[in-house]
């Protein structure tokens, strides 16, 4: 036995060493505080084991004297650490100075023992064939031991208030701490009692030691942390579903469900109620991103789905998780934004912006420009004012709108210059638009609304016939042109002038 306990008192003295080097070198803040602390128990630990290893009263009584002094030290220390570990702040500097008091005093009074007897004496005692001295206490002793069992029981009395007053999920590293301390001040009370010369407690405190250092400096609370992001995961408004590698949904926060239409947590119908809502996906194994719309009018809704590998740390496929974002408001300001980019705020129809989007994309080859002026604007504006200029232009606009389909492209690119994309048409159908153009002014010569009679004056060219979009709008200009200087209020067409005569239809 006396070997055993040496032998497990010398793993626990280098044992504390280590750890305590690397606390003190830990980047934790509380690191060096529990660096502290283990070197505190340091010399306990070597005064238990003098005192089993050694059969001398002049080492065994230097052995007692490590162990009580350094409980002193230790005592404080771990004090220290339980006011840091736990987040408290002493209630003043009084209480602090009074516990260093008493400590100090007992080390003192400690340190007079080969004086005065007043701590301990020793006698000789046979335990299993091995001579061993065991102590005879005295009122020091008690002294000593009311200030270190004082210390200590408020120290397991604030790791309780603080176990208690935490989140339950908080609770494990803070009651494996107040566990191990209990336990270690009941095997110190049975060991005073017991009058056992072995005094096996330190290597309770040696364990309690590296408990302390498990858990301040290395322990990863990884069900807090599995917990705290799986409330994070559920409140977070994005829809997320994970799923292992059968594709299997094995969760989904509450967003996935709600969207998935599953009450409860029946994984596997949020699979279902995904595929659903969405049709399949690519079941490739790789991360991927793509648009999909839901319902259709105005409960039209649109999203965002992204897909992600999961991976261990060898770099395993352990599964995947989709996360699937409500876009519709991005997507309709977005929308709203294209829409007064590209439309003239005054007739709804494209601006500029508009137009030139269109122009580069409309397929020449079956498209008529029509380019549109109104007759005599300015003086309308002169003589009826603005507002009413604005009136008629919102007239020319309607009556342009009335007579084109609606795949046909309307745009206002000048204040009073109109263009119309007519598409999907062929050359010869300059009849048909020449009685659109004759209804519109048919319309605006029309007073009845109020406003002033108006005309528009129109060219007009087939893209088939042009090598590019600068001769096409030429073209359409030059038409232009050609109607008003011949009166205005009608059209023309590229084609019947002397110019364009020499080419083929």
């Amino acid at each position: 036995m006396r070997y055993g306990l040496s032998i497990v008192f010398l793993i626990l003295i280098i044992l504390m060493w280590i750890f305590s080097v690397r606390a003190n070198r830990s980047r934790r803040e509380i690191g060096k505080t529990v660096g502290r602390m283990l070197t505190c128990l340091i010399p306990p630990l070597i005064g238990n084991f003098l005192t089993v290893l050694f059969g001398s009263r002049i080492i065994a009584g230097i052995g007692y004297y490590l162990y009580m002094i350094g409980m002193d030290f230790f005592t404080f220390s771990l004090l220290k650490f339980t006011f840091e570990y736990c987040n408290f702040t002493w209630p003043s500097k009084g209480l602090r100075i009074f516990v260093l008091s008493l400590l100090g005093i007992d080390v003192i009074q400690i340190l007079l023992n080969p004086f005065f007897h007043h701590v301990f004496t020793m006698t000789p005692v046979m335990v299993n064939g091995y001579v061993y001295y065991d102590i005879i206490p005295s009122w020091g002793r008690s002294y000593h031991s009311a200030v270190v069992f004082g210390i200590f029981t408020g120290v397991i009395i604030l790791f309780f208030i603080k176990m208690v007053r935490s989140p339950r999920i908080y609770t494990e590293r803070y009651l494996v701490i107040l566990i191990a301390l209990v336990v270690n001040f009941l095997w110190q009370n049975i060991y005073l009692f017991s009058r056992s010369p072995l005094n096996r407690t330190m290597i309770g405190f040696g364990f309690f030691g590296l408990l302390v250092y498990y858990f301040s400096i290395c322990y990863r609370p990884t069900r807090l942390i599995d917990r705290m992001l799986a409330t994070i995961a559920s409140e977070l408004p994005e829809s997320l579903f994970f799923f292992d590698t059968n594709r299997h949904c094995v969760w989904a926060n509450k967003p996935a469900m709600a969207l998935a239409g599953v009450e409860g947590n029946d994984y596997y119908q949020a699979s279902e109620g995904l595929e659903r809502l969405f049709g399949s996906f690519d079941e490739k194994e790789e991360s991927w991103m793509t648009r999909r719309t839901a319902g259709s009018g105005a409960d039209e809704k649109s999203y965002v789905i992204e897909k992600r590998l999961l991976s261990d740390s060898d770099g395993q496929v352990i599964g995947s998780f989709l996360s699937v974002r409500d876009n519709t408001d991005d997507q309709r300001a977005l929308e709203n934004e294209m829409y007064k980019a590209t439309h003239d705020s005054l007739t709804g129809v494209y601006n500029r912006a508009g137009y030139d989007l269109l122009l580069a994309s409309v397929p020449m080859d079956s498209t008529f420009m029509l380019l549109i002026d109104a007759d005599n604007f300015k003086d309308v504006n002169d003589t009826c004012g603005h507002e009413t200029g604005d009136r008629v232009l919102q007239k020319i606009t309607e009556s342009i709108k009335s007579v084109f389909r609606a795949e046909d492209y309307i745009c206002r690119i000048g204040g009073d210059e109109f263009v119309v994309f007519m598409v999907n048409t062929i050359a010869s159908q300059r009849k048909l638009i020449g009685h659109k153009v004759q209804h519109i002014n048919r319309k605006l010569s029309d007073t009845t609304d109020g406003l002033p009679a108006a005309s528009v004056s129109v060219g007009v060219a087939f893209g088939g016939f042009a090598a590019d979009q600068k001769e096409w709008f030429d073209h359409a200009d030059k038409a232009l042109y050609e109607t008003k200087r011949a009166g205005r209020n009608g059209c023309t067409f590229y084609k019947e002038l002397p110019e364009a005569s020499g080419s083929a239809e």
